[in-house]
């Protein structure tokens, strides 16, 4: 699943150099003695991820990941630090003997995170629907929680925003659809580029004319299943925070809930399949929402602007994810593949009309 902030590239180095610049960077951290458990299972990070162990404790030696365009990581060090001490179950990151979070050896950066157990995400797992009223419940948590924080606002360049990133998006799928050599799927993707630049104008001018009821405060930024971990109680780890930001809430409601009841997860599977033949399993979405709700109800008439923040996030979420493979796969189209990217398509371009037909129903949920 892509990211629409920037990624380190993966490590290329040899084996040899690897173990040497390791275990400098351990050093750096203080410790003389460590175990390498080898890579995270199941990492979805493209940067060196790996499980190390030291005096009986694990803990996760990571390249540090970027945001958006190598900006500076310290309100995330910070907004990680404050949503810890109010609760929630953000990953420690261990220090160095000077107090710094990160260490550098030329143009690599490396931080050591807290390891804490807990399982994937399963749309399969017998447990899945609890899971996603708890994904419900604990993103509340940190909207309310962040309401409260008194730190620098964080906000991200005019060209990074919303309205400015939907655009790119479709401007990437036309050029797509120009590339792709397969008659039939260059046309469906032209449609649903079509379909959604028809409804967003609309979406845009609703979103703008209620911009004073909806609450804005910094925001997880990427929360969606890969960066939780679960238990049969419910979240035991929050991560992934790398694309914080002070942001509309409805925005990251809106894509929370379109991971959680529109796409199917299952661990070690890197393409994250739509759920249902149309739109959204309603059955997730309304657990998702009212355990949100019960903990940060919506303001008055800001339930009712949901469909039109779907509206925005749909088409980038739907491109990094269900169309992942189409999008970013170095190769040619699988011929055996095309029937497949056909029916996510077909899914795909479904979704405009389908939130036309739930708009009204949608904001009941969210209560």
């Amino acid at each position: 699943m892509h990211e629409f902030f920037n990624e380190l590239p993966g490590d290329e180095s040899n084996e040899q150099g690897d173990l040497l610049d390791l275990n400098e960077v351990m050093q750096a951290f203080g410790i003389a003695e460590w175990t390498n458990l080898g890579a995270v299972e199941s990492s979805h990070a493209e940067n060196l991820s790996l499980l190390v162990e030291v005096q009986g404790q694990r803990y996760v030696l990571r390249e540090r990941p970027e945001g958006l365009m190598g900006e500076d990581p310290q309100h995330r060090y910070a907004f990680q630090r404050y949503l810890r001490q109010a609760g929630i179950p953000v990953p420690v990151l261990c220090s160095t003997p000077q107090g710094e979070l990160v260490v550098t050896f030329g143009e690599d950066s490396f931080e050591l995170q807290e390891w804490i157990e807990g399982e994937h995400f399963s749309t399969a797992d017998r447990r899945s629907l609890a899971w996603v009223e708890s994904a419900g419940t604990m993103l509340g948590r940190i909207h309310q929680t962040s309401q409260r924080y008194r730190g620098p606002q964080h906000i991200w360049p005019a060209e990074a925003h919303m309205g400015a990133v939907v655009q790119s998006y479709l401007e990437l799928a036309r050029s797509k659809a120009d590339e792709v050599s397969v008659l039939a799927v260059s046309s469906a993707l032209a449609n649903w580029a079509d379909q959604w630049e028809a409804v967003l104008p609309a979406a845009m001018m609703s979103l703008g004319a209620g911009k004073n009821a909806l609450p804005e405060f910094h925001i997880h930024g990427d929360y969606h299943a890969l960066n939780l971990r679960f238990d049969d109680t419910g979240i035991t780890a929050v991560m992934g925070m790398e694309a914080s930001r002070w942001e509309k809430r409805i925005f990251e409601v809106a894509y929370a809930l379109f991971y959680f009841s529109a796409l199917q997860w299952h661990p070690g599977e890197s393409l994250t399949r739509p759920l249902v033949k149309r739109g959204f399993d309603p059955e997730r979405a309304h657990h998702f929402l009212h355990a949100y709700a019960e903990i940060y109800p919506p303001l008055p008439g800001e339930a009712a602007l949901l469909s039109d923040a779907l509206s925005l996030i749909a088409p980038i979420a739907t491109i990094n994810g269900p169309l992942e493979d189409l999008f970013y796969a170095q190769q040619e189209l699988d011929e055996a593949l095309i029937e497949d990217v056909m029916e996510r398509l077909s899914w795909a371009a479904s979704l405009p009309a389908w939130l036309v037909r739930v708009r009204r129903s949608l904001p009941d949920m969210w209560v």
